[in-house]
C-alpha cells in the first residue's frame, strides 16, 4: 500500500508532467524537463511509472477522469439541455485552453496534441480506456443526426467536432501574431465558440440528410 508521501510525490509528478505534455506534446516532452518541474529525481519516475510512456498513460487516465467529470458537472445535465445549448457547452470546454492554464486546460490541450500526431501510448489508451469520453461526444453529435445515422457516422462526427476546436487551441499563439494579430481574449473565444457551434449544428444536420 502506497504511503501518503509516496502518493503526494506521484500526484506532483503527474501534475508537472501534464503541464509539460500540454506545452510540448508527447514526443517533445523530456523526462528531464518533467523531473525539473516536479522537483524530484529521475528514479521517482521509474519507481512510480516505469517509463515516460507509463507516466503519460497515468496523465491520460487523470485527463479522461477529469474531462468526464467536467462533462457531467453542468447544471442542468447535458442530456437535459437543448441540443444546441449542449453543443455550445461542449465546444466551450474544448476551447478552454485558449484562455486558461489550469489542470483541465492542460488535459484538453494534451488531447488536442494527439489529434495532430497520435502517439503509440495514446492510441493504446484510446483503445482500452477512452471509450466513455468519445461515446459522450458521439452521443451529443447523434442528437443532430437523423435516426438512420449509424454509430460510425456519429463517431466520425464527434472526431470532426473535436478537430474544429483543436485547430484553434493548437494555434492560439499564432492567432495573436502577425499577420493575423487577433486579440485572443474572453470575448474572442466566446464568439469563436458560438461560430463553431452554429456551423457545426448546421453541418451535422446537413451531413446525412
Amino acid at each position: 500500500m502506497a504511503t501518503r508521501p509516496s502518493k503526494v510525490t506521484r500526484s506532483k509528478i503527474i501534475k508537472a508532467a501534464a503541464r509539460i505534455f500540454a506545452e510540448d506534446g508527447y514526443d517533445g516532452a523530456s523526462v528531464r524537463k518533467i523531473v525539473a518541474r516536479a522537483d524530484v529525481n529521475q528514479a521517482a519516475i521509474s519507481y512510480h511509472f516505469g517509463s515516460k510512456e507509463g507516466l503519460y498513460r497515468a496523465v491520460l487516465e487523470e485527463a479522461a477522469k477529469a474531462l468526464l467529470q467536467a462533462h457531467g458537472s453542468a447544471a442542468p445535465a447535458p442530456a437535459e439541455l437543448a441540443r444546441e445549448a449542449a453543443l455550445r457547452a461542449f465546444i466551450r470546454r474544448q476551447l478552454r485552453p485558449m484562455l486558461g492554464r489550469d489542470e483541465l486546460s492542460d488535459y484538453v490541450r494534451i488531447f488536442n496534441w494527439e489529434t495532430v500526431r497520435p502517439s503509440r501510448a495514446f492510441r493504446k489508451f484510446m483503445a482500452e480506456e477512452a471509450a466513455p469520453y468519445l461515446a459522450g461526444a458521439a452521443a451529443l453529435v447523434r442528437r443532430f443526426l437523423p435516426e438512420r445515422a449509424t454509430d460510425e457516422q456519429a463517431t466520425i462526427g464527434a472526431l470532426w467536432l473535436l478537430g474544429q476546436c483543436s485547430i484553434f487551441v493548437r494555434n492560439r499563439e499564432q492567432l495573436a501574431r502577425a499577420p493575423l494579430g487577433l486579440r485572443v481574449d474572453a470575448m474572442f473565444v466566446e464568439e469563436l465558440g458560438e461560430t463553431i457551434a452554429r456551423w457545426a449544428a448546421r453541418g451535422l444536420v446537413e451531413a446525412t440528410s
